[in-house]
């Protein structure tokens, strides 16, 4: 019983770590700010702007929001992967023909416009007006 319980709070505090990203960035930001106002900020030596490090903090939630989608298209692109290659895996197609089969294509060539009503013959033309 002890050890599911560490399990489970093992787990629990994986999941927490990615939905809690974004906070800790924010978190970051706070208790650094005047060290990124004066070390990292791009327009520190444009005080007029008043940036006080915005700058440094959308660049980081920026790259953050990259990071997850990458990853996500990653996981995506492998798991799509992963079911193709398990769908044609499975799939074994065996043809067996004869020594002396002939395989015959008829191609017939029928004008389409019958099977088509009157009005489906006119061109489509935008009303006016």
């Amino acid at each position: 019983m002890f050890k599911k319980q560490h399990i489970a709070l093992l787990l629990f505090a994986l999941v927490s770590i990615k939905t809690l990203l974004v906070p800790v960035v924010y978190l970051d930001f706070e208790l650094r700010k005047e060290y990124i106002i004066k070390n990292l900020c791009e327009n520190r030596f444009q005080p007029q702007l008043h940036c006080d490090g915005k700058c440094y903090l959308a660049k980081r939630l920026h790259k953050l929001a990259e990071d997850n989608a990458t990853k996500e298209t990653q996981k995506h692109a492998s798991l799509f992967k992963k079911m193709v290659e398990d769908l044609f895996e499975e799939l074994n197609l065996d043809f067996n023909l004869p020594v002396q089969t002939t395989i015959t294509f008829v191609i017939c060539s029928v004008p389409t416009n019958f099977l088509l009503p009157k009005h489906a013959q006119v061109p489509i033309k935008p009303p006016i007006g």
